[in-house]
């Protein structure tokens, strides 16, 4: 079960989805509104979060990678394409250089960039 529907569930369980068979106070309002919270719960809570994550976290995932590629690009046409190693990783000698920090500092940021699954999975 993925965190999304887990949390769904969790939804449907607070609004007593389950007491569907009583009418009386507050299960009666709740039985009338029951349609539009289910629509909420399936249909537009996870339209909302997956809107956000493209806008907002998959952008900034796409901007640290981008900015490897730049760095790494700028390495190899000031040091060489030995600087760097068949696994990413900058050569000890160049790690001091301006362009090897530039480097190092892009590699650490699109390290820490998270998948959208991991940070769908924060959001719910």
């Amino acid at each position: 079960m993925t965190a999304a529907e887990k949390f769904q569930a969790l939804l449907r369980e607070l609004f007593q989805f389950d007491c569907a068979d009583l009418d009386f106070g507050i299960y009666r309002v709740m039985n009338h509104k029951r349609d539009a919270v289910e629509r909420f719960i399936a249909e537009k809570l996870p339209r909302a979060v997956s809107d956000e994550l493209d806008r907002d976290a998959l952008r900034e995932q796409a901007a640290a990678q981008d900015a490897l590629e730049s760095a790494r690009d700028l390495v190899v046409k000031t040091l060489g394409a030995g600087a760097i190693d068949a696994d990413g990783d900058l050569d000890y000698a160049y790690r001091q250089t301006p362009v090897g920090e530039r480097y190092a500092t892009a590699q650490a940021r699109a390290a820490y960039a998270r998948s959208r699954e991991a940070l769908e999975t924060d959001v719910y």
